[in-house]
């Protein structure tokens, strides 16, 4: 086999391959023999039909050809090793004509991966903010737990009140300022309303409030147009089927043991545990924030010139998750759902052309980054990733070993994820980290914890 680059521009890179014709009638042979031991004409055995029938019955063109498609991928596979080839779509082929006794001559087209240009790390600056847990939160988180964990009770002797829980069937019409327009009508739906001041509309909060099981509610509601300029009215019609009332929990071990997972605390306990939950979820929230300021810092920081076939096939695969969804919400085609609410089809393309090449700026650079990090998954780094879904998911981890080793796809995504998360913490231990503090009033540390904060 001999090859050379006929053309190299930009990602993508056209090499001749010519395989001699010795090479090649020996490939011919041995798919002959293959093609006689599975083939089955008339007149004789399965297996022992003579070799010039099988020509003469097929043609030496159908052949060679299923020869030559036998040899392309190890062809390609050479190839790439070959020319150190880093590839991120399949190659497409040319073959010259087939002539029996002549070599074959093929072109293959390959689109790499382009060059990205990274900055040096340490030249990066992102903010991370130090976190302090105030008494405020404290008592505002075990408000939401204690809201969180109430049961319901159905009420029929008592007209509806503030914090009560209505189950209502509700329609809406939209009208235009003026009633002018045709108005625009929604099919009816039951929810749950929570009759708390804030929450709701002034006017429907005010109609729910002293209302019994049964009962019909008509409220306009007066809102600003979509436009930005002017109001539109939007008409209710609700039909209250159920009233009830939240019966909260007490503070004590049941509830603590529900919550933090002891029930040997007493009031002070738990609330150092609320306390160190939420210090735990700042920190996480402060990392994630930095993380994000990093990589869009080194996403900026970088050049690259990005593929429009990576760009049209991520966009492709936005729009089709986007039909995916509107058909399940909606049971519409996109193009249905988009002449309904009167969208413009160009913009959305538009904002999906835009979506997928950050989406692929951000993939190549991050790819990039982890080369030139020499990144490697380890088999520890899978289970552990496994565990933490496994747990998350609340499954069996074998089980859900079992069902990457079954999904060879799945499995390789999920090894991607992994490389790209350990990318993102070599990427944070070589930025210039600037602390802040966090702004507004703040509760005077306790002995011991400043040194804690800053570490």
């Amino acid at each position: 086999m001999r090859s050379e680059i006929v053309s190299q521009e930009k990602n993508i890179t056209s090499i001749k391959v010519v395989i001699g014709e010795k090479d090649f009638q020996s490939r011919v042979e041995r798919t002959l023999e293959d093609m006689r031991s599975k083939a089955n004409i008339k007149g004789f055995r399965k297996g022992h039909v003579p070799r010039k029938v099988l020509q003469m019955h097929l043609g030496m063109k159908t052949i060679m050809t299923e020869a030559l498609e036998k040899m392309i991928p190890d062809v390609i596979d050479n190839v790439v090793k070959e020319y150190e080839l880093d590839l991120i779509s399949e190659p497409s082929v040319d073959v010259d004509n087939l002539v029996e006794g002549e070599p074959v001559v093929m072109t293959f087209v390959f689109e790499t991966r382009p060059e990205v240009i990274l900055p040096e790390l340490d030249t990066l600056q992102v903010t991370r903010k130090n976190v302090a847990v105030t008494s405020d939160m404290v008592e505002e988180a075990i408000t939401s737990l204690i809201d969180n964990a109430a049961e319901r009770g159905p009420v029929e002797v008592r007209q509806s009140r503030e914090g009560d829980i209505l189950e209502v069937e509700y329609g809406v019409v939209v009208l235009a300022e003026g009633d002018e327009g045709d108005p625009l009508e929604s099919p009816r739906q039951k929810t749950m309303v929570e009759l708390v001041k804030g929450s709701l509309p002034e006017e429907l909060f005010a109609s729910l409030v002293g209302r019994m099981p049964g009962e019909n509610v008509d409220v306009d509601v007066r809102t600003p147009s979509e436009e930005g300029s002017g109001e539109r009215i939007l008409r209710y019609s609700i039909d209250v089927i159920s009233v009830a009332e939240k019966k909260l929990p007490e503070m004590n071990g049941a509830f603590f043991e529900k919550v933090v997972g002891e029930a040997d605390l007493d009031e002070d306990g738990f609330r150092e545990k609320v306390r160190e939950k939420l210090h735990e979820n700042l920190l996480a929230e402060s990392l994630r924030l930095a993380e994000k300021e990093a990589l869009s810092s080194l996403v900026e920081n970088s050049r690259v010139e990005i593929p429009e076939s990576l760009v049209e096939r991520q966009k492709g695969k936005i729009l089709q998750d986007m039909a995916e969804r509107v058909s399940k919400e909606n049971g519409k085609t996109l193009d249905e759902f988009i002449a309904e609410r009167g969208l413009d089809r160009e913009r959305l393309e538009s904002g999906a052309t835009s979506d997928a090449e950050a989406t692929v700026r951000r993939s190549l650079v991050m790819e990039a980054l982890a080369d030139r990090e020499m990144i490697q998954i380890e088999n520890a780094d899978v289970d552990r990733e496994i565990e933490e879904m496994a747990l998350s998911f609340k499954v069996n981890s074998d089980r859900m070993k079992e069902f990457f080793l079954k999904n060879s796809d799945g499995l390789a995504d999920l090894v991607h994820r992994i490389r790209m998360k350990k990318t993102v913490s070599r990427l944070m231990e070589k930025v210039t980290v600037r602390e802040e503090d966090p702004e507004g009033p703040q509760d005077e540390p306790s002995e011991g914890e400043t040194e804690k904060e800053g570490s």
